[in-house]
């Protein structure tokens, strides 16, 4: 016996699949099918959330931009800016804050890999839900209904390999 697939919930073989509690033999599939069906809230709120990650990232380049600019003036003329936020009479707490975003800014690149690779992950699982069908003597059955992808893809292809073996 052949292993095509296996994961938590799905085991696709050649002699059967096993899909949660249920295990179909593949000689009882006469057709199987896929379709592709409206999107619900989660699938919307990936979408939305890449959105506001890939927003959040431009920000921070001009947040990062800004602060250069910034740290740029300060070493051009250290003793101008001194005297010149010793006139402004800048509260302590605005320094303690502007030290508290410099200590953030050390985290970025930890922030940015976790962005980016939440980003990433939402395009590999797509913006749809598929769901895997089959014809049996019994009628039209769901075998699976899936919002990722890519684990959607691996299993209908385990499934096609396995029944034009």
């Amino acid at each position: 016996m052949i292993t095509y697939y296996r994961d938590d919930t799905v085991l696709v073989t050649s002699s059967y699949v096993h899909i949660g509690d249920r295990r179909l033999a593949l000689a009882d599939l006469h057709y199987v099918w896929h379709k592709r069906v409206r999107p619900d809230w989660r699938v919307r709120g990936r979408t939305a959330g890449r959105g506001v990650l890939n927003l959040l990232m431009i920000l921070s380049v001009f947040a990062g931009f800004i602060l250069l600019v910034a740290f740029a003036a300060a070493a051009y003329g250290e003793s101008q800016v001194a005297s010149a936020v010793g006139r402004l009479h800048v509260p302590r707490n605005t320094l303690l804050l502007l030290a508290v975003v410099l200590l953030l800014l050390g985290f970025a690149p930890a922030l940015w890999e976790w962005m980016l690779h939440r980003i990433d992950d939402s395009y590999d699982r797509g913006d749809a839900i598929h769901e895997i069908w089959a014809q049996t003597a019994q009628g039209q059955i769901l075998l699976l209904r899936l919002d990722n992808a890519t684990r959607f893809g691996q299993i209908y292809r385990a499934l096609e390999r396995a029944l034009d073996r």
